[in-house]
């Protein structure tokens, strides 16, 4: 599900970015909308409907016995109204889905984002800016890893400067996400206005756990995705492009 969840986003930031067209009402992908089929000798030998989800209609719209006899097969209701999406869009989603895969965890804050913006598009403020909070979370403490073992150094009779010891205290507790980015920031590995962006987030994320009061809307909840989108690709260098837009019938 976590890499389903990856393509469908990385799928409608293609066709935004290529056929300059937001189509996709995304939503999160789980298990009442994937499906089972079984294949022998390459041919389909068995498959599960998703009763659950509107998949179930696009499944059924694969057998011809579920249109209308007395009209064209174009002219129903469920194919008329739908969009081509270009095969060059496709194609881009699919090289950046390659690179998903080759690179050992990256779905899952993909398949986070894709969640969060869900959540956004309708109107679930809260649950969207706490979900991008988790990959803000992730990804300073693998920065703060990395620049750990950076600067430690071999010392005389087989020690280390940052021993297990010593990196377990300073990954521990003890270093909360706020210092640790801090620390990033004060060493450049941040810069000020990321910093600065991570902080509030941070204390948005602060607000909705702890102050009953406070209630985020879509400057926040867009300000969290746009924060965790930038440390996406910063620790794994892939580009993608969010579409913003309501899942609101009618608007």
């Amino acid at each position: 599900l976590d890499y389903l969840n990856a393509f469908y986003l990385l799928l409608d930031s293609a066709a935004i970015e290529i056929d300059h067209f937001a189509y996709f009402g995304l939503h999160e992908i789980t298990n009442r909308d994937a499906f089972r089929v079984t294949y022998e000798n390459g041919k389909v030998t068995g498959e599960n409907i998703a009763t659950e989800s509107i998949a179930s209609i696009f499944q059924l719209g694969r057998y011809s016995g579920h249109y209308r006899p007395d009209l064209p097969i174009e002219q129903d209701s469920k194919i008329m109204m739908r969009q081509v999406i270009s095969l060059n869009a496709i194609a881009h989603a699919g090289t950046l889905f390659e690179l998903v895969v080759a690179s050992n965890g990256l779905e899952k804050p993909l398949a986070s984002f894709a969640k969060s913006l869900a959540e956004y598009k309708v109107g679930n403020y809260e649950t969207s800016v706490v979900l991008a909070w988790f990959i803000i979370e992730a990804a300073i403490s693998t920065l703060w890893e990395k620049h750990l073992d950076s600067i430690n150094d071999d010392l005389t009779g087989g020690r280390q400067r940052i021993n297990n010891g010593r990196k377990g205290f300073l990954i521990g507790r003890d270093f909360s996400t706020s210092i640790v980015s801090n620390m990033l920031e004060l060493f450049r590995i941040l810069d000020h206005d990321l910093f600065e962006d991570i902080d509030s987030v941070r204390g948005h994320r602060n607000k909705i756990v702890h102050a009953r009061k406070f209630s985020p809307g879509t400057p926040e909840a867009q300000l969290a995705m746009k924060t965790a989108r930038t440390m996406i690709e910063r620790l794994w260098n892939i580009r993608f492009t969010p579409n913003f837009s309501y899942s609101v019938s009618g608007l």
